[in-house]
C-alpha cells in the first residue's frame, strides 16, 4: 500500500512538473512581459502562449476575455494586418541571442511573452510563430497549434490631457522667451 502510495504522489509530481500554475487575472502582466506601442500605432501586444484559446480543453489558454480588464481583446482586421511579427518580441539587446526561432523558448530576459498569465505554460514556440502560425482565437484561427497573441489600446501613449499640458507649457516657454527678447531688444 505504501509503495503505490508513493508511486501514485511521484506520478502526480512528475505529471504536474511540466506545466506551471495559472497566474491569477488580478494580478498585472508587467509591461517587461508586453510589446507596447509596437511602431507608435497606438497598440499593446502580448505574446499570450504556445498553443490557441482552449485548443487543449478549458483553461488551457484563455481567451482575451480572461484580462478584458487590462484592456486586452482580439484585434480587428486592420489590426491583425499589422500584428507584430515575432522578432518584434526580442527584447532590445537580448542577452538570451536569439537568432534561429526554436521550440519551447521560456526565457523572460530574451524575450517579451506572458503565457504565465494566459495558460499553464512557461513557454513560447518561436518556430511556431516564425513559419506564420498565429492567432487571437478569431484572426488566424484553424491552424494546427498556433501561438497566441491579444491586443489592447496602448497603456504608454499619453492622453489627450498630457498633450494639452504639454502644449500649454511650451506655449509659456515661447512667451517668456518673446517677452525677454523684448527687454533685451526694446525698438
Amino acid at each position: 500500500m505504501k509503495k503505490i502510495l508513493l508511486t501514485g504522489l511521484a506520478a502526480l509530481s512528475i505529471a504536474t512538473s511540466a506545466h506551471a500554475s495559472l497566474i491569477d487575472a488580478s494580478t498585472p502582466i508587467p509591461d517587461d512581459y508586453v510589446l507596447l506601442n509596437l511602431h507608435g500605432a497606438g497598440l499593446d501586444w502580448v505574446y499570450a502562449g504556445p498553443i490557441g484559446p482552449d485548443e487543449r480543453g478549458p483553461g488551457q489558454l484563455h481567451g482575451p476575455t480572461y484580462r478584458a480588464a487590462e484592456g486586452w481583446r482580439v484585434a480587428t482586421a486592420a489590426e491583425w494586418a499589422h500584428r507584430p511579427l515575432w522578432t518584434d518580441f526580442i527584447k532590445p539587446g537580448n542577452p538570451a541571442a536569439i537568432s534561429v526561432p526554436q521550440d519551447g523558448y521560456d526565457d523572460h530576459r530574451g524575450y517579451l511573452f506572458a503565457s504565465e498569465y494566459w495558460s499553464i505554460y512557461t513557454h513560447v514556440d518561436l518556430g511556431d510563430y516564425a513559419s506564420g502560425y498565429v492567432t487571437d482565437g478569431v484572426n488566424g484561427a484553424g491552424q494546427i497549434v498556433p501561438e497566441t497573441i491579444y491586443v489592447r489600446f496602448s497603456t504608454a501613449v499619453p492622453e489627450a490631457q498630457t498633450y494639452a499640458m504639454l502644449l500649454a507649457g511650451l506655449g509659456m516657454l515661447a512667451g517668456l522667451r518673446r517677452r525677454r527678447t523684448k527687454l533685451t531688444n526694446p525698438q
